[in-house]
């Protein structure tokens, strides 16, 4: 009789177990969440003529041509990684005036802020391609799962395009590596979606974008980005399982 009435109860503190070890896993794996988006001053949304909190630029910029004839190097994104700061610019009339995102700006590597003249200018993008870098930190000691989110528009096209020629067709990368996407344009909003996992770790790391200037008159970059990190399990979790591991392993 004593050991027939020792089964429910044996149920009950399994489920326990389970249900504390549930949650001590669902505690330790919160994920981070990295918002990065274009046209920051002071962590508020700038004006046209003002520098960006982050985001720099490899101070080569080709008007109506590619940046290099061959893939990029670890000297061309280290370049952008310490380059001068992009500004605000205004939108172009042809240009989307922002993203889903409200908090955006349009950004580049100059802009029209004075006129020949010294009078000021309209303070639109100069023409001419251009490496972006920007900077985002992963707090997390581990790495499980990490995706990007990512609605941008661009003048002209976001990576060399395919008729134009140039050696980097993808106009998008971490950490110096090719994600191998590209496209996109200045009218409307494109969105993009990836998982990042092998291209992040923890600690610092470099989102790029490579802007590619075709029509020679203005250039510009808006861009809105969510970074999802998921952990690993945390130690409170591994002990749950052990613990409930330890306990079916009894004889009763």
């Amino acid at each position: 009789m004593q050991r027939t009435a020792s089964i429910p109860n044996r149920s009950k503190l399994i489920a326990a177990a389970l249900a504390l070890a549930s949650l001590a896993g669902a505690a330790s794996a919160a994920p981070q969440i990295i918002n990065l988006r274009s046209g920051q001053v002071g962590g508020l949304p700038g004006v046209a003529g003002q520098q960006d909190d982050i985001v720099t630029f490899l101070p080569n910029n080709p008007p109506g041509a590619a940046i290099s004839a061959s893939p990029f190097t670890t000297t061309d994104f280290a370049g952008a990684a310490s380059g001068p700061s992009a500004s605000v610019i205004n939108p172009v009339w042809a240009w989307t005036p922002g993203l889903t995102d409200p908090l955006a700006r349009w950004i580049n590597f100059d802009g029209f802020f004075t006129n020949p003249d010294g009078t000021p200018g309209v303070g639109w993008g100069a023409p001419g391609s251009c490496l972006y870098a920007v900077p985002f930190n992963i707090s997390l000691s581990s790495i499980t799962n990490a995706t990007l989110s990512l609605e941008f528009a661009v003048d002209d096209y976001l990576g060399d395009h395919p008729f134009y020629g140039g050696g980097n067709q993808a106009g998008l990368y971490i950490n110096g590596m090719s994600t191998g996407y590209d496209g996109g344009n200045f009218v409307s909003s494109t969105f993009h979606f990836q998982n990042i996992t092998s291209f992040v770790n923890p600690g610092l790391n470099y989102l790029y974008f490579y802007q590619r200037d075709i029509g020679v008159s203005v250039s510009g970059l808006i861009f809105s980005a969510r970074i999802t990190v998921i952990p690993t399990p945390g130690a409170a979790a591994l002990l749950g399982v052990g613990g409930l591991l330890a306990f079916r392993r009894r004889r009763f």
